[in-house]
């Protein structure tokens, strides 16, 4: 059976292999789920690296839009109550 596509490793071009596949039911269907990873184990440790760094990049941006999102929001509420104490 013949390839019908690449799967290579962002880091260094190698194609990828299948590491795990597992499946998982959802509503009234069954998902399969495959993880590829590259062949290199050092350079699948990077590659994991650099993604877990992107992510937790992520996270605390969104942490910080939803903080700042709180307090302004607070901050309108905090207005609109001391307009209506002045009508």
């Amino acid at each position: 059976m013949n390839k019908t596509y690449s799967n290579r490793c962002t880091r260094c071009g190698k194609e990828r292999i299948v590491a795990r596949t597992w499946k998982e039911k959802f509503d009234n269907s069954v998902i399969i789920n495959t993880e590829m990873v590259c062949p290199d184990k050092e350079c699948q440790k990077k590659v994991e690296s650099e993604n877990k760094k992107q992510r937790d990049k992520n996270t605390a941006m969104r942490l910080d839009r939803e903080e700042r999102s709180l307090s302004r929001k607070i901050a309108r509420d905090a207005e609109r109550i001391h307009k209506k104490k002045k009508s």
